[in-house]
């Protein structure tokens, strides 16, 4: 197995579904590869999405960047969505430009929001997203999100994963990200939270013709989010690029809200089973015996870390109802477990000592 430091504090409430009885998995996407319209095959019944709006920024006008040799994106492809400042993928200056960009560090008045309103309860741990900066090493981004639409309430998002990146300002291993990039804004130096996002997560450059590197963000620590019928939750991607000139741009595809155990079609293909796993021993050491359902031809018992990364997956036998898993090679930390057969998914926490 691949080993993976997990800090308890990135634990995700769907984990072990505690809600699932009030508050139902959610999942909906944005691709944005051909224009900025939410997914709606792979929407989840329990609520409605919003249209992305940015503040600050706007679209790649496609054309290539003068002077630069720069690669011209157009404001939605494979890629994903390009965007900056201005139009020609520059405007990231916080001194020359006018008016300001944001710098090499994440702004507040500088997002692309999003919007998510619950038609029946609703629970949500994380959002994921591809993101990278076109030809510069200096990108980072941060993650706000508030259920009153930034009236009366805004957190940050409490840490995730992110890929490997190596150029010529950073080096940063896969896997966890680090506290002082773990794409949160962090405090100011009198210890509140500030306009600027000093604890971002680092971007990686992003290539000609390359898919941006996916990211994942936990929402609200281990506890997640809950929405009542009615409550909309707004989320807000906050970029800084460090690099001035044009042709920067912020190429950016896959956004998506989810719970643990939701996926596309969770609703419709997979039912999720209000009570969890049995889990034994659970704090575990080495192993844990997982009792589940009766297993199904072909259902699985997978592992996976509290941002949702797969780590290994174990074939049950068919009829039987307990499968045990090897947990020696984990560092110590919050998992998920989850036994799916094609018509039901059920999901347990457990804690590695």
């Amino acid at each position: 197995m691949k080993k993976i430091v997990l800090p308890a504090l990135l634990g995700l409430a769907g984990l072990g579904l505690a809600h699932s009885a009030v508050a139902q998995a959610t999942f909906a996407q944005w691709p944005l590869t051909a224009n900025n319209s939410a997914d709606a095959a792979s929407r989840t019944s329990n609520i409605t999405t919003g249209t992305p709006v940015f503040r600050r920024y706007v679209l790649s006008d496609g054309n290539l960047p003068t002077g630069t040799g720069n690669q011209a994106f157009p404001a939605y492809s494979a890629a994903g969505q390009a965007f900056a400042p201005a139009a020609t993928g520059g405007g990231w200056s916080s001194s020359s430009a006018t008016p300001p960009g944001t710098g090499s560090t994440p702004r507040r008045r500088f997002y692309e929001q999003f919007t998510i309103t619950a038609s029946a309860a609703a629970h949500i741990d994380s959002i994921t997203m591809n993101i990278s900066v076109f030809n510069s090493d200096a990108g980072k981004v941060a993650v706000t999100y508030s259920k009153s639409g930034y009236v009366s309430d805004s957190a940050s998002v409490s840490g995730g994963t992110g890929p490997a990146i190596t150029n010529s300002t950073y080096t940063v291993a896969a896997g966890v990200l680090a506290a002082a990039n773990n794409g949160s804004f962090g405090l100011n130096a009198n210890g509140n939270p500030g306009d600027v996002g000093n604890n971002g997560a680092i971007l990686p450059k992003g290539a000609a013709g390359g898919i941006p590197d996916r990211f994942a963000f936990a929402l609200n620590g281990a506890t997640g989010v809950n929405l009542a019928a009615g409550q909309t939750l707004t989320v807000r991607i906050c970029v800084g690029v460090g690099s001035s000139s044009a042709g920067r741009y912020v190429l950016l595809r896959n956004v998506t809200l989810k719970s643990a155990a939701a996926g596309p079609n969770a609703t419709s293909s997979a039912r999720l089973v209000k009570n969890g796993l049995q889990l034994a021993p659970n704090p575990a050491t080495e192993q844990v015996a997982v009792s589940h359902p009766a297993a199904k031809t072909g259902a699985t018992v997978a592992l996976y870390t509290i941002t949702g990364q797969k780590i290994n997956a174990a074939a049950t036998q068919p009829g039987t109802t307990s499968t045990t898993l090897d947990l020696r090679s984990l560092a110590t930390g919050l998992y998920l477990v989850e036994y799916a057969d094609g018509e039901q998914r059920v999901t347990a926490r457990i804690s590695k000592n």
